[in-house]
């Protein structure tokens, strides 16, 4: 990124904080969700705007350089430079994202945040309203996070600087809406919105989870197309925005360990009026973990926080056919295997975390592999994320 373009994204954020006053995945209410590694300071701004309420401002700002094999390259980039703002308490309710973000993932090529951002969701990434008549109903409409999957969008939001590969076969962004239902240990989420940020409503879809006890829960989910869709573009892939997406996950988060296992499976009808020549399927299983160390001071840093997040995937195609324009994974009958370790310390507001990553494929199509000849099996890709959340 030019020293114009860090400028222009630090004076963006600096026209923000000033525009308001200065001063997993989500399938309910779309506020700031994080995972079990990093957290905000609870220093964040709070305006008061009398008929209002209260509304809060949080932000994340952070830069990333990395290295890998097949091909050797690496950069160094700003991965975040955003605000969070959120009313969160009230009958009528409000969440926002605004500013730069990238979104790092295994075994795809890391675009510029600049261009991430623009080619891909905006600068207003998150954007909802919520109508909450009682604690246990509530409405959210607007550009949500989409249900399906584990990961979250942004990489302050996860365990793992980059999304793993079985997230990249859910959507991240919808324009919809979302009904949630809750009540003593049951959950259910029904949502209708546009899958792959398509503008079609065409996508439906239904959750429900379970508290098995204070610190275990298991949810089940289904997200799919009703209909046929021909848009094909990069943030809107011909197959993915016309597939059916099934999870099954658990989740237990004890005093220093976190484990959240979770199976996935996704289906893509046969469909030639829209260029689809064949079915595909894809079998993914994944499991996500981490260990977070005991002792509030950690190498003489008072109130340090640091935690060992881990990732283990692996995901299978089937169907489809050789030489295809839009291929599902790696080619027909193609599978890969991912390893993701993320070492992370955090004190107060700011936060630092290294990543070493490994996916291995299996009977890749040729041309669809790693490398510059795209032959390669392996890519091997280590990280470092360091930034503050305010």
């Amino acid at each position: 990124m030019s020293r114009f373009n860090i400028a222009a994204a630090l004076l963006f954020c600096c026209f923000s904080l000033s525009a308001l006053g200065a001063g997993d995945e989500s399938d309910g209410y779309v506020g700031i969700t994080m995972d079990n590694s990093l957290s905000f300071s609870g220093k964040g701004s709070s305006i008061d705007l009398g008929g209002l309420g209260v509304w809060e401002v949080n932000a994340a700002a952070s830069a990333m350089a990395f290295s890998q094999t097949n091909p050797s390259t690496g950069a160094v980039d700003i991965s975040n430079a955003q605000l969070l703002i959120q009313k969160s308490e009230g009958e009528y309710q409000f969440s926002m994202q605004t500013g730069l973000y990238t979104t790092p993932v295994l075994g795809k090529t890391i675009d510029r945040t600049l261009s991430n951002t623009v080619n891909t969701f905006g600068y207003i990434p998150l954007a909802a309203v919520s109508y909450v008549p009682n604690e246990n109903w509530s409405i959210t409409a607007g550009k949500i996070p989409s249900m399906g999957g584990y990961e979250s969008n942004m990489t302050f939001q996860n365990l793992n600087i980059q999304r793993g590969l079985l997230w990249d076969q859910t959507s991240s962004v919808s324009y919809g809406g979302v009904v949630n239902y809750s009540k003593d240990e049951v959950s259910l989420a029904f949502t209708w919105n546009d899958g792959y940020y398509s503008n079609k409503m065409n996508w439906l879809g239904v959750s429900g989870s379970y508290q098995l006890s204070a610190k275990e829960s298991a949810g089940l989910s289904w997200v799919g197309s009703t209909s046929p869709n021909s848009q094909n573009t990069p943030n809107t892939p011909l197959l993915q925005n016309n597939s059916q997406i099934v999870n099954a996950l658990y989740s237990f988060n004890g005093d220093r360990w976190y484990f959240a296992p979770y199976l996935q499976y996704t289906l893509v009808p046969a469909n030639q009026s829209i260029g689809i020549t064949s079915e595909y399927k894809t079998y993914g299983a994944a499991i996500l973990a981490n260990y977070r160390f005991s002792g509030a001071d950690w190498l003489g840093l008072s109130g340090a926080k640091m935690s060992l997040p881990v990732r283990l995937e692996f995901i299978q195609e089937r169907g489809g056919v050789a030489n295809a324009a839009n291929p599902m994974l790696f080619g027909p009958n193609s599978s890969a295997t991912s390893f993701t370790i993320t070492p992370t310390i955090q004190v107060d507001k700011f936060f630092a975390r290294v990543e070493g990553s490994l996916v291995q494929l299996n009977h890749p199509e040729p041309g669809l592999a790693f490398g510059s000849n795209n032959m390669q099996r392996s890519q091997v890709r280590m990280m470092l994320e360091v930034g503050l959340l305010y």
